[in-house]
């Protein structure tokens, strides 16, 4: 039998929008946009829930992790979140790490991955102490079931140092709306109080506005060549009957 650390009766030490299991279950499950974590509660995960900004999300995953060393398998699956990709931002956490002066997670594609409330050591022991298997957008309840299976057979045992507790400062809960507008300013607010980290912010907002404004110019483009095309289909095809009918008439 895997041997087994006892967690406190308060765990999960930050709130959020997930589900609970056994907690000496070795897995947890990130669903991000997705709402199936019931069922992957009964599927054997000992937490599961929806994971939708890349900041202040990731870090009460993090801190919720390293503070019950039984989980060793964290599973990113469900549909990724457009915009904040929280599916790929924690893949690059857990990949890079962060950047331990302005603590961005490095190579995010999100709009604004900082994670200024965790220390560079609680990064780290995330990384250390679980596994991060990717199956983003992956919404197959079944597939995730017998992955979670695969982790429990092959669970190691708790992670050989003690549960690990980090208070994140005094913020509303995460909202779940997933549209930048809203989110990425209620959790810009703690990048805003350092000049590097603010200049960062103000060239992703432009990067982001850049991207929209291309995606309508394609539209409107390629809209309007398929009118152009179906005007010029239809010609073609009165010309080709007009051709037709004076070749029989003649």
């Amino acid at each position: 039998m895997p041997t087994k650390n006892e967690i406190k009766k308060n765990w999960p030490h930050e709130t959020g929008d997930y589900e609970l299991g056994d907690p000496e279950s070795p897995v947890a499950v990130i669903t991000l946009g997705s709402h199936m974590a019931k069922e992957l509660i009964e599927k054997g995960a000992g937490i599961a829930g929806s994971l939708h900004t890349e900041n202040l999300g990731i870090e009460k995953v993090i801190v919720n992790t390293i503070s019950n060393t039984n989980i060793r398998y964290m599973i990113v699956s469900g549909a990724e979140v457009q915009g904040h990709i929280t599916g790929e931002t924690m893949q690059a956490l857990y990949d890079n790490g962060i950047d331990e002066n302005n603590k961005r997670i490095i190579n995010s594609p999100g709009a604004i991955p900082f994670v200024e409330n965790l220390t560079i050591e609680s990064v780290n022991r995330f990384r250390n102490q679980v596994t991060l298997i990717n199956m983003i957008n992956n919404e197959n309840i079944d597939e995730i079931g017998e992955k979670i299976q695969e982790c429990i057979e092959n669970d190691p045992g708790a992670y050989e140092e003690d549960n690990m507790y980090i208070d994140l400062k005094s913020k509303s809960d995460e909202e779940t709306d997933t549209s930048i507008d809203s989110e990425e300013i209620m959790d810009a607010e703690p990048v805003i109080n350092n000049g590097n980290q603010s200049l960062i912010l103000i060239q992703t907002k432009i990067m982001n506005l850049n991207n929209q404004i291309k995606q309508i110019e394609l539209q409107k483009k390629y809209g309007a060549g398929y009118k152009i095309g179906l005007i010029e289909g239809f010609i073609t095809g009165i010309l080709i009957m007009v051709i037709f009918c004076l070749l029989v008439l003649r």
